[in-house]
């Protein structure tokens, strides 16, 4: 699969723009959320650019970053654990949305 070409669409997956919202209210730039996160800056970019899906590893650096800042928005998850569910079942969606237009 070719690296630059998005697989998931980044105007319309909620995994991307929950992420992208979270991030967004902390003032939170990419290497921020990659810092907190244990990932990298460029893995960061592949997932909300849609190149790259959103793995486990992925679903909980992210899990963790958001959980261990104070809340930005309300009803957001709280615990760690919290938003790796919530995150998990939006990478599945996506994962599930790309399958069903193979």
């Amino acid at each position: 699969m070719n690296e630059s070409v998005a697989v998931i669409d980044p105007e319309t997956d909620v995994f991307i723009q929950i992420i992208e919202a979270h991030r967004r209210v902390r003032h939170w730039s990419l290497a921020e959320l990659a810092r907190r996160s244990d990932l990298t800056q460029p893995e960061i970019s592949r997932v909300i650019h849609g190149i790259r899906m959103p793995t486990l590893r992925h679903v909980r650096g992210l899990g963790k970053a958001f959980a261990n800042a104070p809340s930005a928005l309300p009803d957001e998850p709280q615990t760690s654990a919290e938003w790796i569910a919530l995150l998990v079942e939006l990478a599945e969606a996506a994962r599930l949305s790309v399958r069903s237009k193979e």
